[in-house]
């Protein structure tokens, strides 16, 4: 079960073909935190939804594995940002991760982690807003 806490953000605003990171914390349906080291399978689902209404994968990242793999690595214990946020979960998105699909100010990449561990599952949702930096210079 995702449990989103009220200060954090689930829209994250990131510049087209940029690479960055985004962190995040597993946790079960009890707020406990999830170590990687028992994960038995992390997928990430990345995609826009285009402005015909039609769904397009972005990067090959449509349920692609990324326990520990394609840019994703999940620490068995809280890391911390230089800013105090904690995490366990890393995604170093990459350019393709953040390359816009249509010509528009802004395009929202939605992207999904899907996880399992021995105990049940969960999901962990969010946003890129990619802003289009051609359109707005």
């Amino acid at each position: 079960m995702l449990e989103v806490k009220a200060d954090e953000p689930r829209a994250w605003p990131v510049e087209e073909q940029t690479s960055g990171s985004y962190f995040g914390t597993l946790t079960d349906d009890l707020g406990a935190m999830i170590p990687g080291s028992v994960l038995t399978a992390l997928q990430l689902t990345l995609w826009v939804v285009r402005s015909d209404g039609s769904v397009a994968y972005i990067n090959n990242r449509n349920h692609q594995d990324v326990l520990n793999a394609n840019n994703v690595t999940v620490f068995d214990a809280l890391q911390s940002t230089a800013d105090g946020k904690t995490y366990n979960l890393r995604w170093n998105y990459q350019i393709p991760d953040t390359t816009l699909v249509e010509a528009l100010p802004f395009e929202r990449h939605l992207f999904l982690f899907e996880f399992r561990w021995t105990q049940g599952n969960g999901k962990r949702q969010g946003v890129l807003v990619v802003r289009n930096i051609a359109v707005v210079t």
